[in-house]
């Protein structure tokens, strides 16, 4: 064919090659060419997919002065991070290095650029506007290499009344308070440690430990402790409740190891007291403070819990018979006293009987009396 015509639509653009040499570029209107001996191609595309993402675009545009008429080109350095905006809507974040080539009837274009070494932390506004574009996504990050695509922002969020560590390729560079916090992950490994500053419980359950005479205790202990230096913390110790469980393990371990049962059983506060002492310079030197200690139970084998009943038991039991003597001693002594008292004083003894008389009244339903009331006293009750 001799003549050929080619149709453009609105959102299109058609590249004209004649022997794989770009000639010209057609815009949305009917186009007619000679080609008598067919070296004529055709490329057509939609400019409405906003990006000229042809594999050769590099070269194209390069050896091609007539596409810059019709295409926009970035390049932004290793340490530079775009924010790309169309008709001011944010599109997307463009990553470091990349060749960006956009076609300028698709909308109003516009590239922020952002030097990451210098603002690796992103403000309030920036951030505000990627997360409500979605723009934080490997698929929506805007590379040519989208193998090796990543999140570009490290969002880290850090809780109430707790401290945050920020870490950029493995260094310590400060500490961030309460609240969200972003950074660009271009180039550099973000890492955030958090640690809770409030006061903790940490409970140490179930240690089987044998006591200097050998018997073997069940002990729950429960300690309270404060992270005062995070910084310090995170610099010594890598497992930090690992850490302060074992230390805490060991002091226990210590405490009832050099102590008999009985000695254990009488001192209560022995094992706080010295679990305190052995922890609190070792946990100090880690940024951590130990609030409190304190032995929950001690629970005996069943044996040894069996004798140790039978001991209480002969023990209370020797106690009650001593008070019952005691007791018994007494009574008899104010009985003595009482006779005593009597013997040198007949009203007293006739009072005696009178109040004995009452009480042999009381058992008995008739009574009767010869003599009137000296027969009554004389022969009914006689106290010698």
């Amino acid at each position: 064919m001799l003549r050929k015509t080619i149709s453009v639509a609105e959102n299109a653009r058609t590249f004209v090659f004649k022997e794989q040499q770009l000639m010209q570029v057609l815009t949305p209107g009917k186009h007619a060419f000679w080609d008598v001996q067919n070296t004529l191609s055709f490329r057509t595309f939609d400019i409405n997919a906003l990006y000229f993402s042809e594999p050769n675009a590099e070269r194209l545009y390069r050896n091609n002065p007539m596409l810059e008429e019709h295409i926009s080109h970035w390049k932004l350095d290793s340490n530079e991070v775009g924010l790309l905006y169309i008709d001011d809507l944010l599109r997307g974040i463009v990553a470091p290095s990349e060749h960006l080539y956009l076609w300028k009837d698709a909308g109003e274009i516009r590239l922020e650029r952002i030097a990451i070494d210098n603002h690796i932390e992103l403000d309030e506004r920036t951030l505000f506007l990627i997360n409500r574009a979605g723009a934080n996504a490997a698929s929506r990050l805007i590379r040519s290499d989208r193998t090796v695509a990543m999140k570009p922002i490290a969002d880290l969020s850090v809780a109430a009344e707790h401290v945050g560590l920020l870490y950029i390729d493995g260094r310590f560079v400060r500490r961030l308070a309460p609240g969200q916090h972003a950074f660009w992950q271009f180039n550099h490994s973000i890492t955030l440690k958090s640690f809770d500053t409030r006061a903790q419980l940490l409970e140490i359950s179930g240690q089987e430990i044998l006591s200097k005479d050998r018997v073997s205790l069940r002990i729950n202990l429960t300690a309270g402790i404060k992270i005062e230096d995070a910084e310090l913390l995170a610099q010594s110790v890598e497992k930090v409740d690992e850490y302060i469980y074992k230390t805490l393990q060991l002091a226990l371990r210590e405490a009832v190891g050099t102590k008999s049962l009985d000695d254990i059983l009488l001192d209560k506060l022995y094992i706080n007291e010295t679990v305190r002492e052995l922890v609190t310079a070792s946990l100090a030197g880690i940024g951590v403070s130990l609030q409190s200690v304190g032995v929950k139970d001690i629970i005996l084998p069943g044996e040894i819990k069996a004798i140790l009943n039978q001991v209480v038991e002969a023990q209370k039991a020797a106690e009650a018979n001593v008070i019952k003597r005691r007791e018994e001693t007494a009574a008899t002594r104010s009985l003595h006293n009482t006779a005593k008292v009597m013997e040198n004083n007949p009203t007293l003894l006739r009072l005696k009987e009178l109040e004995a008389l009452e009480k042999v009244a009381d058992k008995i339903e008739n009574l009767t009396v010869y003599g009137g009331l000296e027969g009554l006293m004389n022969n009914t009750v006689k106290i010698v």
